[in-house]
């Protein structure tokens, strides 16, 4: 009988990190397929880098702590010209070096959305996010005055 139990936890150990080592996405939320670009400024100074860049003053800043993920500030950058919002995550930690997470991108005239957090289920929807992920760094990241480095998502996925 002991022979048995110690068989099944075995059994059940192989089989749960087998599960997870092959899992995408191991947890809901977890963001690790949004793109993300590293800055060596504080997570304060990025907010208020994008908060003047989104012409706003802190006091209306969009950049709120998630209600469903305590992890991240919430918030959005503007691109007025182009009519597209690029819906982001910033970690709640605030020493240097700061991440900021590209997760979608909404057409505001159109309200098409372009999932960047999820695996691509297509070869339009890859191409979709290549150009989201293009127009993000040309029209915001470029323009908005702070160097930064493209690190990729989570799970190593190119498109």
């Amino acid at each position: 009988m002991k022979k048995f139990k110690y068989h099944q936890s075995i059994g059940t150990l192989i089989l749960l990190s087998g599960f997870f080592s092959s899992c995408d996405f191991i947890a809901a939320g977890s963001n690790l397929m949004a793109e993300r670009y590293e800055f060596e400024i504080t997570q304060d100074s990025l907010i208020k880098k994008i908060t003047a860049y989104n012409n706003m003053n802190l006091q209306d800043s969009l950049f709120k702590i998630g209600t469903g993920n305590p992890y991240f500030y919430e918030g959005y950058i503007n691109d007025l010209k182009n009519n597209d919002i690029y819906w982001v995550l910033i970690p709640v930690p605030s020493d240097p070096p700061t991440e900021l997470l590209l997760t979608s991108v909404e057409n505001s005239q159109s309200g098409e959305i372009t999932p960047v957090n999820s695996k691509p289920k297509s070869e339009k929807e890859i191409s979709d996010r290549k150009i989201a992920m293009e127009n993000f760094k040309k029209r915001v990241l470029d323009n908005i005055g702070l160097r930064y480095k493209h690190t990729g998502n989570a799970m190593n996925k190119v498109y």
